[in-house]
């Protein structure tokens, strides 16, 4: 399921802002609360984005932070990602598989990701976050921000794990089946509980979204 979501996302990458309605003003200004809470919550930090996509998040973060190392699994994503006005002496893009994280020559003061942490599956997570905190330093903050449900985007189709899935199209009309694991307040809590007893959630309605925030 992983492969098929990267390789989902990596034929998706040309098309990623339009369809996501980034290339819309209207858009834009619907995320405004969610930018602004990344950009005072990473200030002055130094960090590491997990799944960066084409830097539509990073390019507002990077305004307030001192460094994004910004990764991802596709070079596709990379590829668009530099065509955005970014602050490039503040941001270095890298092509990295957030499941084998490497060592980094220097530890992160901070880390996060945006509509990504819902498509890990439920038998990666602890691994995962495990991987990620031994990158940063003690006392980073961490935030994972993610879509809320939509009328239409629980579909009852669950995979032998528990994971939600979906059906996605392409432009060509290429299906893929992705994740997309929509956690309620408890779930998270108890999920995140065991990594932090600093937890904040915090939900965007106008945006569409929610975020965990938490200390290690």
């Amino acid at each position: 399921m992983i492969n098929e979501m990267q390789e989902y996302y990596k034929h998706r990458a040309t098309n990623y802002d339009v369809s996501m309605g980034y290339d819309n003003e209207s858009t834009i200004y619907s995320q405004q609360p969610v930018i602004r809470y990344l950009q005072e919550s990473f200030k002055d930090q130094s960090l590491l984005e997990i799944a960066c996509g084409p830097c539509f998040w990073t390019q507002f973060v990077a305004k307030t932070a001192k460094s994004i190392l910004a990764t991802d699994y596709n070079e596709t994503t990379l590829v668009e990602a530099h065509k955005k006005n970014i602050d490039w002496s503040r941001v270095s893009l890298k092509q990295i598989d957030a499941y084998n994280l490497p060592s980094f020559p220097q530890k992160f003061t901070g880390a996060f990701a945006v509509d990504w942490f819902a498509h890990v599956p439920l038998s990666k997570r602890h691994k995962f976050l495990s991987n990620l905190h031994s990158c940063l330093v003690s006392n980073s903050e961490i935030i994972f921000c993610d879509q809320l449900p939509g009328n239409n985007s629980l579909t009852g189709n669950y995979d032998h794990e528990g994971n939600h899935l979906q059906k996605r199209s392409l432009p060509d009309g290429t299906i893929f089946t992705i994740i997309k694991n929509y956690l309620t307040e408890n779930e998270t809590l108890r999920l995140f509980k065991e990594f932090s007893s600093n937890i904040e959630i915090k939900q965007f309605p106008e945006s569409k979204r929610w975020a965990i925030r938490y200390k290690i």
